[in-house]
């Protein structure tokens, strides 16, 4: 309890670090060192450089991928700081910085001059970092520091991402296999504890917190006889993600985690033959299958360990189908609002339905295809605020698209890009040659390249390309 209070409380301040940073920057864009404003904007960034280092010890603003850290714990980003944390990783990543480390004994001086120096560098320089590094160590600033922006991909983080994606596989497979013997147990109405299940959600959102791209990454897989299992979990880390987008703190990223792991449950009522149907529905057949949003509710009811969970995972199983103008079913008595839970599950819910190869949807969209077809119904289906925060966390070239490049060659998307401004920007990994050849080429982030675009997305399946082994350990 005392480690997780203190990660909070060092989050919290590290927020108003970036913030009173993000403007100390902009203010001496502007005014000379003199200026009252910049006095002011000093003042506020010492204080939140004091409160970070009182414990004696210097601390440090990491960039990793596209999030910031204040040393191991990674700042949330939400309407707040938003601007601050995009410009703070866009100028780092310019400048090839990864990591600013202030000491204790960092002075007001010490940083108005860092400051200056850090904009005054050419960013179309051969060696910015290198002139950065330089411009401070002939300065004499000595309590502030910078080092090298780390390739977390393509050198010696190789392995600790290998690491990351064994973990986020197992994980993965873990929670799917908990789901299955729930779902399974309710069925036979036999006695039930989600205990389990509760525990893998906290690590995934531990996971999500730490790695969000690679467990996005594993929503790639599909699993034809397990489509509700597998597409639960899919559900689940799509809406946790979102969470996260929201500013939502562990425990609530949890309790969504689990109110969209089992948002289907009411399908294992359902005549197994009509699930496995390959063809369309009769309207008869339709009839029973908008039934499980009713049916999820009865079987949750039945549920052990739900506790205070119990009306947002209910929600979230009735409300999944409703849509956000209520013209979806079940068909309600009176008018209201969906619940916040509700609208999150409906987003994510189709989602991975379109761009799911299940039963009954033989051919799945491929993901930026899904979302324009999603787009199309904001504001009607879909609560349109979440799903333009939707779009941000999945990109406009969603994890796991495979992309046709002006080269010719072929690339899976690997990570979208955090800042709107690039959102059309994502990090690939290059799978084919320009001559249509297998290979395992370099992860790309577009952003940083003028040279190389994306020209359209591609049919995984026409190519016979089996996305999920690319996030797959």
């Amino acid at each position: 309890m005392t480690s997780r209070l203190f990660e909070e409380k060092r989050g919290y301040t590290g927020k108003d670090f970036t913030n009173n940073l993000y403007k100390l920057i902009r203010t001496a864009q502007i005014h000379d060192f003199r200026n009252i404003a910049i006095i002011a904007a000093l003042d506020k960034t010492m204080e939140s450089i004091k409160a970070l280092s009182d414990s004696g010890n210097s601390f440090s603003l990491r960039l990793y991928q596209e999030h910031l850290f204040i040393d191991d714990v990674k700042i949330r980003v939400d309407i707040e700081n938003f601007l601050a944390c995009t410009s703070l990783i866009n100028e780092m990543k310019k400048l090839g910085t990864g990591s600013i480390t202030f000491s204790q004994q960092s002075t007001s001086d010490e940083l108005s001059r860092f400051i200056y120096i850090f904009n005054s560098i050419e960013h179309k320089s051969a060696e910015p970092f290198q002139e950065l590094k330089h411009r401070l160590s002939s300065q004499g600033i000595n309590s502030i520091s910078v080092s090298r922006i780390e390739d977390k991909v393509d050198t010696d983080g190789v392995h600790v991402l290998q690491n990351s994606k064994e973990m986020a596989t197992h994980l993965y497979f873990k929670t799917l296999s908990a789901v299955s013997e729930i779902m399974d147990s309710a069925k036979l109405k036999n006695a039930v504890s989600i205990k389990k299940a509760k525990r893998l959600v906290h690590s995934m959102v531990d996971m999500m917190v730490k790695e969000e791209s690679t467990l996005l990454g594993l929503t790639t897989l599909r699993a034809y006889d397990e489509y509700t299992y597998n597409h639960s979990v899919n559900v689940s880390i799509l809406s946790i993600a979102i969470g996260q987008r929201l500013g939502y703190d562990r425990k609530e990223m949890s309790d969504l985690g689990m109110a969209t792991l089992f948002h289907d449950i009411g399908k294992i009522d359902l005549p197994i033959e009509l699930l496995n149907k390959p063809s369309d529905f009769t309207p008869e057949e339709w009839q029973i299958m908008k039934t499980h949003p009713v049916n999820g509710v009865k079987t949750l009811l039945r549920l052990k360990g739900l506790q205070e969970q119990a009306i947002r995972m209910i929600l979230a199983s009735f409300e999944h189908h409703l849509n956000y103008d209520l013209s979806g079913y079940p068909k309600l008595a009176s008018a209201r609002r969906v619940s916040l839970f509700g609208r999150i599950t409906t987003i994510s819910d189709c989602y991975d339905a379109l761009t799911s190869a299940r039963v009954y949807n033989r051919g799945p969209l491929v993901p930026d295809k899904a979302l324009s077809f999603m787009m199309k119904k904001s504001d009607t289906a879909f609560d349109p605020l979440l799903l333009k925060i939707f779009v941000n966390v999945v990109g406009i070239y969603p994890v796991g698209t495979i992309v046709l490049l002006n080269t010719q060659e072929l690339a899976v998307v690997v990570r979208a890009n955090a800042n709107p401004v690039n959102i059309h920007k994502p990090c690939i990994k290059l799978i084919t040659d320009s001559h249509g050849n297998e290979t395992d080429g370099e992860t790309i982030d577009l952003s940083w390249e003028s040279k190389i675009a994306i020209v359209q997305s591609i049919d995984h399946r026409k190519y016979g390309i089996d996305v999920s082994k690319y996030f797959v350990s």
